[in-house]
């Protein structure tokens, strides 16, 4: 794809005016950053950030909380849905898990089809395909919006419903059309954030082999660095403390030249 450069800054103000006084700490803190506490300052968060992100690669934001990686997150997946117009975003977060439904009812048929995908996301126990989503633990959910998340990816745009029935038909009468041939996007803020760890890490696995498979797109970020090595991402990119990032490309040949 083109070469994606990410700016990205914004206004603050150093205190807040309704402050009448100033406390001795509020002073010193001004003083050792060089902020005025009656002006507003300019904040710098990127600055010229050239990324080279292919078709089917991970991608994998890190850094500490608050540092800006929600707002890299929101920028690449916009330069990316503009560099594929024909394309598709499917935001893991957005996906709907109706809680009165069987697990085998929320895929679209083919029925085998269905079963490979949630297989491939951890989910291959019959007796869990049978519950509904609100009798599944939180890593199992996860990896539920992870199914759906993979098989929305691929399918045309009239087929992207909620679950198995569509207008009244039942489940299986009316076999989506699939397109595997479109880029798809797949977003995945805060990931696997509230998983335990070692859950985490098995999601994070299986998302790296769901993507080789479906060449899908995944931009996921994360303030947790512990899944790099799960993730195994094409491009990963750590963010520092003001507009410093660190980015790394698993394929030493790759990078963006000025």
């Amino acid at each position: 794809m083109p070469r994606v450069v990410i700016n990205q800054k914004f206004r603050a103000v150093g205190a807040s005016r309704s402050c009448a006084e100033p406390s001795q700490e509020a002073l010193k803190v001004a003083e050792m950053f060089g902020i005025g506490l009656d002006e507003t300052y300019e904040v710098t968060l990127y600055d010229g950030l050239a990324l080279d992100v292919r078709p089917g690669a991970v991608v994998f934001i890190t850094g500490p909380s608050g540092c800006g990686t929600r707002v890299l997150l929101a920028r690449l997946a916009d330069a990316l849905g503009q560099a594929w117009p024909d394309g598709r975003t499917v935001n893991l977060a957005a996906i709907d898990l109706p809680p009165d439904r069987a697990v085998i009812d929320l895929m679209h048929p083919p029925l085998e089809d269905a079963l490979r995908i949630l297989s491939a996301a951890g989910l291959a126990d019959a007796f869990l395909l049978l519950r509904t989503p609100q009798e599944l633990s939180d890593g199992q959910r996860y990896r539920l919006r992870l199914a759906r998340a993979i098989e929305m990816s691929h399918l045309a745009p009239g087929d992207c419903t909620g679950g198995g029935t569509r207008e009244g038909a039942p489940w299986g009468a009316r076999p989506p059309v699939y397109s595997r041939g479109a880029n798809c996007v797949l977003i995945a803020d805060e990931f696997c954030s509230t998983l335990d760890r070692l859950c985490a890490r098995a999601v994070a696995y299986r998302l790296r082999r769901m993507a080789n498979a479906h060449g899908v797109t995944v931009l996921a970020a994360s303030a947790h660095d512990d899944l790099v090595e799960d993730l195994s991402p094409d491009v990963l990119i750590v963010k520092h403390e003001g507009d410093r990032v660190e980015v790394t490309y698993q394929d030493p040949s790759r990078g963006v030249r000025p």
